[in-house]
């Protein structure tokens, strides 16, 4: 490379640190392309932030407690932003870490439920040939069937199910699935059922996962 353009690389790389040069993972490339993660296609999990975020997608809008929200297609996406609180109306700083991303979609019943997210499971084993790891999560009035798919380093891709409920408020909640792309699995994040948990977080156990099939 000539020396000219190897300096122009370098200045590029120093000036545009959140997109990662070092190491850069496109986020449709580790979500093995399952919708609607297939639009996320150019985006760099590694060093996401909030800043390179809302460059990319200018649909997403502040949400109070939980970080950044768009909708795609049928799914409803969630950028997670650790310790965000926002409600006053403010949005999280741009410097801020994306942690995770999660794409939820209801569904009238929970055997349609169930249906979405066994295909889910399926395309992703398909798509990455990866054995994956099995949960259930639960805390107060809810409980998750979680399959985890293991994408390199700590990067777990997520597929979970949680049927309809209602929570301790009455809030009646659909049956829904969700796929998730996070920088840790949930067995790093939570505390084992029976171990010691001083602030109640939800509890994972370790759970059967699905037959496939081929």
């Amino acid at each position: 490379m000539p020396r000219t353009a190897k300096r122009l690389a370098s200045l590029i790389c120093a000036g545009l640190v959140l997109t990662g040069c070092a190491e850069r993972r496109d986020a449709a490339v580790v979500a093995a392309g399952v919708a609607p993660f297939n639009e996320l296609s150019g985006i760099n999990i590694t060093t996401l932030r909030v800043g390179g975020l809302r460059a990319f997608r200018r649909g997403a809008e502040a949400a109070p407690l939980e970080g950044l929200r768009e909708p795609i297609g049928a799914f409803d996406v969630l950028f997670a932003v650790p310790a965000f609180v926002g409600t006053d109306g403010s949005w999280p700083a741009e410097d801020a870490l994306v942690s995770e991303i999660e794409a939820t979609r209801d569904w009238p019943s929970d055997s349609s439920a169930t249906d979405a997210w066994s295909e889910s499971v399926s395309e992703i084993r398909a798509a990455t040939g990866a054995t994956p790891s099995c949960v259930d999560l639960t805390g107060p009035g809810f409980s998750l069937r979680v399959v985890e798919f293991s994408r390199g380093g700590t990067w777990v891709l997520a597929a979970a199910l949680a049927p309809e409920t209602t929570l301790t408020n009455r809030t009646k909640l659909s049956a829904r699935h969700s796929v998730s792309l996070r920088r840790e699995s949930i067995t790093a994040r939570y505390p084992e059922a029976g171990a010691p948990n001083p602030d109640e977080r939800p509890t994972w156990t370790s759970a059967d996962c699905p037959v496939f099939s081929g």
